[in-house]
């Protein structure tokens, strides 16, 4: 049996990550195809996340960006697959990280395919990021397809980029304090070099009746959001030097 022979008895799985840009359809439309050739299910991913957990928001709860991802991934693959799909497509969305999600799809699989360039300058930057990622860490081969349907050939991390990469461990903790209709957070954040604080805190409005855990989320969730600002002014920081006078 060859290396790329499934394990007897484990059915074959292609995973493929969707974004609605046009080189994710075309890797959709490379998975699709090598599948049929070998059999395999496909598995189309996408991964979503609120557009506060990026610093450019404040923070929000608002559904409509699920149904936004879930309305891309759906739409990309009726348009894509087609009614008569050839082989079965199996659709996941899920809350997180793009190269996370993909990674932990992937788990088992026999290929991940992603395309090569996401929507925007923006986009363009985090789906650079989401491949090398899961070309360094993914545990199955990963193929990276342009949108001209033209793919790089499958590939695992070389002993280098293996070499290169570094893990690090930062340590957060959160101390929160409920005193009757407020609810404080000190959140530190301890970034293996620099340690970083936030305090925030939530308010029941006097009308509504107590309830104390929805106020430990948003002061919580207000404490993290601006421990992201604080990330990516050090980060624009650490990128840009300091300013000359």
């Amino acid at each position: 049996m060859g290396s790329n022979e499934p394990a007897p008895g484990r059915a074959r799985r292609i995973v493929v990550g969707i974004d609605g840009s046009q080189p994710s359809k075309a890797a959709l439309r490379w998975a699709v195809g090598q599948a049929v050739l070998t059999g395999a299910t496909v598995h189309a991913v996408a991964a979503w996340e609120y557009p506060s957990l990026y610093g450019w928001f404040a923070p929000m709860v608002d559904d409509g960006f699920e149904q936004a991802a879930r309305r891309t991934l759906t739409v990309e693959v009726d348009e894509v697959v087609g009614p008569n799909r050839p082989v079965e497509v199996r659709e996941s969305l899920v809350l997180g990280y793009a190269a996370e999600v993909l990674l932990e799809a992937a788990e088992g699989a026999d290929l991940l395919v992603l395309g090569s360039r996401g929507r925007g300058t923006f986009a363009r930057t985090l789906l650079g990021s989401v491949s090398t990622r899961c070309a360094v860490h993914g545990v199955c081969p990963v193929v990276i397809v342009r949108a001209d349907g033209t793919a790089s050939a499958p590939r695992r991390p070389t002993g280098e980029e293996a070499a290169a990469v570094r893990t690090k461990d930062w340590q957060l903790s959160l101390h929160v304090v409920e005193d009757r209709d407020t609810t404080r957070v000190h959140a530190v954040l301890d970034t293996d070099g620099g340690v970083l604080h936030s305090d925030a805190l939530a308010r029941r409005n006097p009308l509504d009746a107590p309830a104390p855990a929805v106020g430990d989320e948003f002061a919580v969730g207000r404490a993290l959001v601006d421990l992201g600002h604080q990330l990516l002014r050090a980060g624009v920081h650490g990128a840009t030097g300091p300013a000359e006078d």
